[in-house]
């Protein structure tokens, strides 16, 4: 075998490290032989005394002992120096050689960013809709590894538009999610959302941030690359993904035996859901998903619509499974509204048991449930579109076995009731690191 190709050719001229390896030999060497005269000083061993290798039989003075002693002082002193600068100039050399573009800081700082990186806590959120932006933008630029599991199974407006055009996977959810990632006023968020206002135009209605995923699809011909590489193209914290690759065609079956597919149809049937599922049973879930959610510290499940999306990626066996047998702390956030078409006169416990009838039971640890009152005027909006508060029926969760966490986990927003970001990123931090 050529020395080229074996482990040997860290030893080739060039690299510049075989003096440092001698550097570091040579003062183990001297550390051993330092400890040599140090013991036969103290034993005075007779056979020791007379060994060749002891510099003390060469020595006629009373002083003898003392002489090696320093002697040996100062040898194990040499010894350290030329471990420590071997050591410290061999590992540059080697980094050098593999990261030449880079000086000795960089490099320093690129090993203390990831030292650091690892520490982060591993947080996973799985959904879509406004309730998983809330949740993102609540635990952005915290000591954290953020990462968004998403439901692409939205056929209505620009989403669903392009979808049915360009026959990809609806990006609404997710560009939402990378806004929600985003810092406020940059112009990362402002290109993610620009929305077009142009009646005679084909644009009208659609979102720049949709056109570019879209676009991006078609280019590297993989949907969940081009979310990837937008992402990175405008900076955004943490990582964005569709539940699958596939395309994910929704469908629900109600009380009164009826089945109609896709999200918008669902909702807008206004009836009493009895089931959800996924046309194709056969979908595959986006691998790097199932990676994120193996190794998450804390696994959030919404808020957001119930049956549209949250349960959809728990509808693929293997997200499931992968869920159960995590080691991370499983969160479910009950939504703080009910929502028409979907969750009409459902409970809090009713939300958990929904998830529970999937995940089954003791797989959910926390259930966070906001116990905040709205104003009579956001209610009376609300009640416009037979939205209600969700009834805190706690006891009923507990009897799952569920810790249940209450709070002021909503706020008012021009009107609207949402999750409130800073509260919900504060319980989350507190889970994550068993403050709670």
């Amino acid at each position: 075998m050529r020395i080229e190709n074996s482990k040997l050719r860290f030893f080739l001229p060039g690299i510049g490290i075989k003096r440092y390896i001698l550097m570091i030999i040579i003062g183990v060497l001297l550390v051993i032989y330092s400890v040599f005269l140090f013991l036969v000083t103290i034993t005075q061993n007779e056979n020791f005394l007379s060994n060749s290798l002891y510099i003390g039989k060469y020595l006629d003075t009373p002083l003898k002992n003392l002489i090696v002693e320093i002697i040996a002082l100062l040898l194990i002193l040499t010894s350290f120096i030329l471990i420590f600068f071997g050591i410290s100039l061999l590992i540059k050399s080697i980094t050098r050689a593999l990261i030449p573009d880079k000086s000795d800081d960089e490099i320093m700082a690129m090993l203390f960013e990831r030292k650091k990186d690892s520490l982060k806590k591993k947080i996973v959120n799985i959904g879509g809709g406004t309730g998983t932006t809330s949740v993102l933008e609540g635990l952005r630029g915290k000591f954290l590894k953020i990462a968004a599991v998403i439901t692409v199974a939205d056929s209505g407006g620009s989403s669903g538009r392009l979808r049915a055009e360009l026959s990809i996977p609806p990006p609404g959810d997710i560009r939402n999610c990378l806004i929600a990632l985003t810092e406020e006023n940059s112009l990362a968020r402002k290109i993610l959302s620009y929305r077009f206002k142009a009646q005679s135009s084909c644009f009208d209605g659609h979102n720049l941030g949709n056109i570019l995923i879209a676009g991006l699809t078609k280019i590297t011909g993989d949907f969940s690359d081009a979310v990837i590489k937008l992402a990175k193209l405008l900076n955004v914290e943490g990582v964005v993904m569709p539940f699958t690759k596939e395309e994910a065609v929704l469908c629900a079956e109600f009380e009164d035996g009826t089945v109609v597919e896709g999200e918008s149809e669902i909702t807008e049937s206004f009836k009493k859901i009895k089931r959800v599922f996924l046309k194709d049973p056969q979908i595959k879930p986006y691998l790097p998903a199932l990676e994120y959610i193996k190794d998450a510290d804390v696994i959030v499940l919404g808020p957001g619509s119930l049956f549209t999306s949250i349960i959809p990626p728990l509808l693929i066996p293997s997200i499931a499974d992968t869920i159960r047998y995590s080691k991370a702390t499983v969160v479910f956030i009950v939504n703080a509204m009910t929502e028409h078409g979907e969750t009409d006169d459902f409970k809090a416990s009713d939300h958990v048991k929904e998830i529970v009838k999937i995940l089954g039971e003791n797989v959910i640890d926390y259930a966070i449930v906001n116990t905040k009152q709205f104003s009579a005027s956001s209610l009376e909006k609300y009640e416009n579109s037979s939205s209600f508060p969700v009834e805190a029926d706690l006891e009923n969760i507990k009897k799952l076995n569920i810790k249940v966490i209450t709070g002021d986990f909503a706020t008012e927003r021009g009107g609207l009731i949402r999750h409130d970001p800073v509260s919900i990123g504060e319980i989350i931090m507190k889970i994550a690191y068993k403050k709670v």
